[in-house]
């Protein structure tokens, strides 16, 4: 009887050691697109906290997921704005040191996201080692501690997606009931997993016959898992970028700089912690795009490479940089204590013309929505695109963050 009692203590000492270190569901952040649900972002730490810093620290193990809303989401459109969130999170020489790891991290995701996916990215404290899954099913793993923190800063980074979603994601467990349950619903079918199982058997056989048939000093790359070929999506993602606190004043734009110091401080590659962004839903504003599949249609994109992505990063800080010297805080939204967020999507042609604006997120403020636009189109021409980066256009959002002083 005695041994029976200590072997139930030791093993209610060990379910509790386990308990205690599970990961906690610290918060939840719905991603939204053209008025629409796109997907519910959350972390998971063994300890919750309000605080950035904390969920920051390399001794805990964490977890961070995507849960896909809408019905169809290029891979593509995922990676990319979460790499260009990475870029304006994170110092340049952070991004430097990243770039082998940030193209891994890219090219495990190819075709198109499906309703119910989970995608799990997980760091181990006590290897410093991240593991990305899809559905529970691996992808890869990345062996560099410092790799899950230039991930997650661009979620709770200085610079997030937008002030809602950094602090649903730092609500410390205080997380709403009717997105809690949202997101416990969103699961994949078992044929989705079927799927997904059966390509990384295919994949996996690929592999091992390719390496039999290559020569011995051959090194053969492994292809990522292709997540799904389903019908064109009705949604678009695109990147998020800094926001900006926007001066008044109608002068030159060299003259709105000298106003507005800020606009200068928001550096993409050391982006301060003492930046803060205020972005407001749209309630109420104009329609936005009804048509959005076209900018959904998959393009055509050579390889990442290091060098690729370092490119861009710098490139489209510049386009930010640039676009913010002609933002203008229209006078009469000013008298009447309107402010707002604006996210546009900008096209530009190689030498820097505009070719498009497409709204993603509009405030419910005409006048802000406005000079949002207008701030754009004052701007061309933009600098041209660099030509490593092999593109006779480029796209590009921009968040502007209409805010007036305290």
């Amino acid at each position: 009887m005695k041994s029976i009692k200590i072997v139930l203590s030791l093993w209610v000492v060990t379910f509790a050691l386990a308990a205690k270190a599970a990961p906690l569901l610290n918060g939840l952040a719905l991603e939204k697109q053209f008025n629409k649900d796109i997907y519910i972002a959350a972390i998971y730490s063994e300890s919750l906290t309000r605080d950035s810093t904390t969920l920051l620290d390399n001794n805990i193990p964490r977890r961070l997921e995507v849960r896909v809303i809408t019905k169809s989401l290029p891979a593509r459109r995922l990676r990319n704005q979460w790499m260009e969130a990475i870029a304006i999170n994170n110092r340049g020489d952070t991004l430097s040191g990243q770039a082998e790891n940030m193209v891994t991290f890219a090219n495990l995701f190819n075709g198109r996201f499906a309703h119910g996916d989970q995608l799990s990215i997980e760091f181990a404290a006590d290897t410093g080692s991240t593991t990305i899954s899809l559905n529970s099913i691996r992808l890869g793993e990345i062996a560099d501690p410092d790799f899950f923190n230039t991930l997650l800063r661009a979620w709770i980074g200085p610079v997030p997606p937008s002030t809602d979603f950094k602090d649903g994601l730092l609500s410390a467990g205080q997380v709403s009931g009717n997105l809690v349950t949202t997101f416990e619903s969103l699961a994949p079918t078992s044929e989705r997993v079927a799927e997904l199982q059966l390509k990384k058997i295919s994949r996996e056989e690929a592999e091992t016959a390719a390496v039999e048939e290559a020569p011995a000093e051959t090194s053969v790359p492994k292809p990522a898992i292709q997540i799904a070929d389903l019908p064109p999506p009705t949604l678009a993602l695109a990147a998020t970028a800094p926001a900006a606190a926007v001066p008044s004043g109608t002068g030159s734009p060299e003259g709105a700089n000298e106003q507005n110091p800020q606009l200068e401080e928001v550096a993409p590659t050391q982006a301060e912690d003492e930046v803060e962004l205020i972005t407001l839903p749209p309630e109420g504003g104009p329609a936005l795009a009804a048509d959005t599949e076209d900018m959904m249609e998959d393009e055509e994109e050579a390889p990442l490479t290091a060098d690729m992505i370092l490119a861009r990063q710098i490139y489209h800080s510049s386009l930010l940089r640039h676009t913010f010297r002609y933002i203008r805080y229209p006078k009469r939204a000013q008298e009447r204590g309107q402010e707002g967020s604006v996210r546009l999507n900008v096209t530009i042609g190689s030498q820097g013309q505009l070719i498009d604006i497409q709204p993603i997120q509009e405030s419910r403020f005409s006048s802000l929505n406005r000079e949002a636009q207008a701030a754009v189109r004052r701007a061309e021409p933009y600098p041209g695109v660099p030509m490593q980066l092999g593109a006779d256009s480029y796209n590009f959002s921009i968040p502007i963050t209409f805010r007036l002083p305290d």
